[in-house]
């Protein structure tokens, strides 16, 4: 998901409420794709309102509850490192805290810290036009309530970076806070959506008409290149540790939800494929390694498959999982879950969830399920109505990726105070029906996943039992294949 609210909901911007989603695609096992087709919403934008997703999955939550219970996996996986130790974990997302008052910020933190959660996703990048108005912004105003990161020079003809209080020193300070609570974060370089700019103001900073082109054209991929590059050598003015140098960082990931289409805008792609993306990532992860070697690196997708006939196993989007994860350069695999948007029941996550792990025990290296989420109805005070199908939901899934070899698991995504007036019972906007409170009942859950993570997840369990050398004692996240 992405900015505050778009496209599944999403997680965009209030300023963009819908981003289009392209055609579909379905789950079938990796390696051999399972036959049947599970019917998917048509082209084009697939959200539907919060309360006819909810009345669609009534139906669906009894054989959600009643699959078989989840067997424990005796077959060792590949594990995240940490501090001579393998690293299971759970974690969220958040996309305001860079630009948010702190206090909104220590809020989220907070929460995350006190519900047991290690690891949290957020945005390393808010891209606008030119300062002077001469070149457009691709979201909105270009700036979130003033903070921005990233801007076009019209003079100098290229990107400039915003370091001081209205830019980068939010970044700062998030990180030095992280660091102070002993959590892990996710950098996330740019964004496949409009919402806070990403790669559609890249296309409007250069004029390229294709969405594609921001993967094949040299001036956007340079442009790329000197923000990874900027970002990774900035020295923390809270602190005065450089990115690079900072073990509060888990990993640097390449973008959120690359693929071959966006908006309408700047689509449909004339020449795009998942070898397209494939191409890009493998240029750009091996460049984050070559200035970056202390981090782990991700491409970010949401786990599509090529080479099948169903719908997200079919590289209709210009996304191909197993090749991204094969990619040298890419430490661990990534994948996201939202099938309520994907036109999916509920009960079809479970296999999503293994042909990704099994894709990954192929791959000898760990998977993150790094985005999931379950739209929930609220009242006019905030409060959830139709908690119970959330709850049910994220149970089955956390069981899948706990005991079937899953490293973690971040769900999108967690929410706090907001000190806006208008504000409803004082707390941020669950703009896309996604969003996870601390007083909600699925973070009793979360809660519970978090603390079963840490020290029961089979993945973790089986490598300790098994493995024969001694790892690295490294405050840096690392990745350790099967023993």
């Amino acid at each position: 998901m992405l900015g505050d609210w778009s496209r599944r909901f999403r997680r965009r911007s209030p300023s963009a409420r819908l981003a289009p989603f392209a055609p579909r695609s379905r789950v079938a096992s990796y390696g051999a794709l399972v036959g049947a087709t599970v019917s998917v919403l048509s082209g084009g934008c697939v959200r539907a309102a919060a309360g006819a997703v909810g009345a669609r999955e009534d139906a669906n939550e009894a054989s959600e509850a009643n699959q078989r219970p989840v067997e424990a996996s005796a077959r060792p996986s590949a594990v995240f490192t940490l501090n001579g130790q393998p690293f299971c974990f759970a974690g969220t997302n958040n996309y305001y805290m860079t630009y948010k008052p702190r206090e909104m910020a220590d809020d989220v933190l907070a929460s995350a810290k006190a519900m047991g959660l290690r690891v949290v996703r957020i945005w390393a990048f808010l891209d606008r036009g030119s300062l002077d108005g001469t070149t457009r912004n691709a979201d909105g105003t270009g700036d979130k309530d003033g903070v921005y990161f990233q801007y076009w020079d019209p003079a100098k003809k290229a990107p400039a970076y915003n370091d001081g209080p209205t830019g980068l020193e939010h970044l700062d300070y998030v990180l030095d806070r992280a660091r102070a609570l002993e959590l892990k974060v996710v950098l996330v370089l740019t964004n496949n959506w409009k919402d806070f700019g990403g790669i559609d103001q890249v296309l409007v900073w250069y004029g390229l008409p294709r969405h594609e082109q921001f993967y094949t054209e040299a001036p956007a991929r340079q442009a790329y290149e000197g923000w990874a590059k900027h970002l990774i050598l900035r020295k923390n003015t809270r602190n005065g540790i450089v990115y690079r140098d900072d073990p509060t960082i888990f990993a640097w990931e390449l973008a959120n939800e690359p693929r071959c289409t966006s908006s309408d805008e700047f689509g449909p792609p004339a020449n795009c494929g998942p070898a397209t993306v494939t191409a890009w990532a493998a240029e750009m992860s091996a460049y984050v390694k070559s200035i970056d070697p202390n981090h782990l690196v991700a491409v970010g997708d949401e786990g599509f498959f090529a080479g099948g006939h169903a719908p997200r196993y079919d590289g209709a989007d210009g996304v191909d999982h197993a090749a991204l994860l094969a990619l040298p350069h890419v430490d661990f695999g990534t994948f996201h879950l939202y099938p309520e948007p994907w036109g999916q029941p509920l009960r079809w996550a479970s296999q999503w969830i293994e042909d990704h792990l099994e894709a990954a025990h192929a791959a000898r290296k760990p998977t993150l399920l790094e985005e999931y989420g379950v739209t929930a109805r609220r009242d006019a005070r905030g409060v959830i109505v139709d908690d119970a199908r959330r709850r049910r939901a994220y149970a089955r899934w956390h069981d899948v990726v706990n005991l079937r070899g899953g490293d973690g698991g971040l769900f999108w995504m967690l929410s706090g105070v907001d000190p806006q007036p208008d504000a409803v019972a004082g707390r941020y906007p669950d703009y896309d029906h996604f969003a996870l409170y601390a007083t909600d009942g699925a973070a009793a859950l979360v809660r519970s996943f978090a603390g079963s993570m840490a020290t029961d997840a089979q993945a973790c369990r089986l490598y300790a039992r098994s493995a024969s050398t001694a790892l690295p004692k490294s405050p840096f996240v690392g990745t350790a294949a099967p023993p």
